[in-house]
């Protein structure tokens, strides 16, 4: 069984352009584009289609 990555919860306002995010209602990975937009990077995302993203909305970056 795979030990999930430890995370910090943040807001999607304060994520940086082009920082890779965890989105925990998706499951998957995200890079954020603009200040309400962020491309999917796991799963079936590219990088190339955008998602729409609440600047309150709760997401996770990884911590190393």
């Amino acid at each position: 069984m795979a030990t999930p990555p430890n995370r910090h919860r943040i807001k999607f306002r304060d994520v940086a352009l082009g920082q890779r995010f965890y989105d925990p209602i998706s499951d998957e990975y995200f890079v954020k584009k603009s200040d309400s937009l962020a491309a999917m990077v796991t799963g079936l995302g590219d990088g190339t289609v955008p998602d729409e993203f609440e600047a309150d909305d709760i997401v996770g970056i990884d911590l190393s």
